[in-house]
């Protein structure tokens, strides 16, 4: 979520195979599958007027020409709706799957058009096939490096206490557990909308994505890593607009299954999805943004919603679901964590396989007096419902991230989730279940 983060973490129809994963999966993390099942036997069946299919529609051109404005009502501005991998009427596809002038060697992955970075194992250390093969989904106006160590020229210069020597992040720690590590690359770098005028904040001048943009990428990615390796289990790590990417890439390729464009049920291959500061229900800059600036930096709080006094929004409506009771008074829906009982997903029963999908959260702590430290999102923003079937976690009010990373650590809370020693122990550990 970078500015919007600072806010802020249409692919093909194609056929694929490999359908592993044993019926009746042990679930971990921290969760009781009895209590999961029994949260979910009152979960509603198709409930009247709501639909697992997209709340965005798909955007009528792939690209945009960097330098026009997009006007209110403008029904060719892809913002704010799915762009597609497939090339559109013009011949152009979407212009975040590119591996043009990459500073990595592109991942090779079969029939994967757009960027990803693999993390090598170190000297000595050979993959483990036993594990899931991970996939890591950064923020907004991020990339992979956000994953990996970093320390700070001037460490003393930075007005907290920060890392004086670089600490091992995912990139390092999890291939040096035996674990293929992906990172997905938005290619934020090669976004289309117009810079901000002198003086103004109408434009996106800090290359802010929306969902439209990211699922697209991400959902091609999981689908033929899928496809690539059909005898493996697949976890995936969002974070911040990532989380909310990685549970609509879920969605969408779910329905493709439901719809017959594709004969792989996502969730049987899905061991964990662990997501860190997301806007599961709503972000702090959306009043700011929705409806002022109608670039992607305005469209990406819209579809995230009002983080205080929270109201579904049309592209959380087919991922959260339907409103359920929940214990605080605030927003809960029964769609959040698909086929966590291996069974319910989406209003459907045996959608799963019978196969269980381990779902972790984590976010710092709100403060005493009930406000969020986190620079964008608070406990309930980031937890998912029920909440007998995720474990939604909370790092201390020091749980920051150290390494000075980013704008001179400038969202050193909100980067906690994912690089402070805390976070780093909870993202392992429920990767490790």
């Amino acid at each position: 979520m970078r500015s919007a983060l600072l806010i802020v973490l249409m692919g093909c129809q194609l056929g694929g195979t490999g359908h592993p994963g044993e019926p009746g999966d042990d679930q971990g993390s921290g969760v009781d599958h009895t209590a999961c099942t029994d949260a979910m036997a009152a979960a509603p069946m198709a409930p009247a007027g709501y639909d697992f299919h997209d709340g965005l529609i798909a955007a009528p051109r792939n690209r945009w020409d960097g330098v026009s404005m997009p006007q209110p009502g403008d029904a060719m501005y892809p913002g704010g709706r799915y762009r597609s991998i497939a090339t559109d009427a013009s011949g152009a596809m979407h212009p975040g799957c590119s591996t043009a002038g990459l500073s990595y060697p592109a991942a090779t992955i079969p029939g994967y058009p757009c960027a990803a970075r693999e993390f090598p194992f170190p000297t000595g250390v050979a993959e483990d096939t036993s594990k899931p093969i991970v996939i890591l989904v950064h923020g907004n106006s991020e990339s992979p490096t956000g994953w990996m160590k970093f320390v700070h020229a001037d460490p003393a210069s930075l007005m907290f206490p920060a890392d004086t020597t670089a600490r091992d992040q995912l990139a390092e720690l999890l291939p040096a557990a035996g674990v293929r590590t992906l990172a997905v690359d938005f290619r934020t770098d090669l976004i289309d909308d117009p810079k901000s005028p002198e003086g103004k904040d109408t434009g996106n001048t800090a290359k802010n994505a929306d969902h439209g943009w990211d699922v697209p990428i991400l959902q091609e990615l999981i689908k033929r890593v899928a496809i690539a390796n059909p005898g493996r289990e697949l976890s995936l790590v969002g974070f911040s607009l990532g989380a909310t990417t990685v549970r609509d890439a879920l969605r969408r390729l779910w329905v493709e299954k439901q719809d017959g464009t594709w004969d792989v049920n996502i969730f049987e291959r899905i061991h964990d999805v662990v997501v860190a500061s997301g806007a599961n229900h709503g972000v702090v800059s959306f009043a700011k943004q929705c409806g002022v600036n109608l670039t992607m930096r305005g469209t990406v709080t819209c579809q995230m919603g009002q983080r205080n006094q929270y109201t579904a929004t049309a592209f959380h409506r087919p991922l959260n679901g339907p409103a359920m009771p929940t214990d605080n008074g605030q927003f809960g829906g029964w769609w959040e964590t698909p086929c966590a009982d291996g069974d319910y997903a989406f209003g459907k029963r045996g959608a799963c396989g019978k196969h269980t999908v381990s779902y972790t959260t984590i976010t710092m702590k709100d403060l005493p007096n009930g406000t969020q430290q986190d620079e964008f999102v608070s406990e309930h923003a980031s937890r998912l419902y029920p909440t007998e079937c995720a474990n939604n976690l909370l790092d201390g009010l020091n749980d920051f991230d150290t390494s000075g990373y980013f704008y001179n650590g400038f969202f050193r809370n909100h980067y906690g989730a994912v690089r402070s020693a805390a976070g780093l122990a909870k993202i392992t550990a429920a990767l490790e279940d």
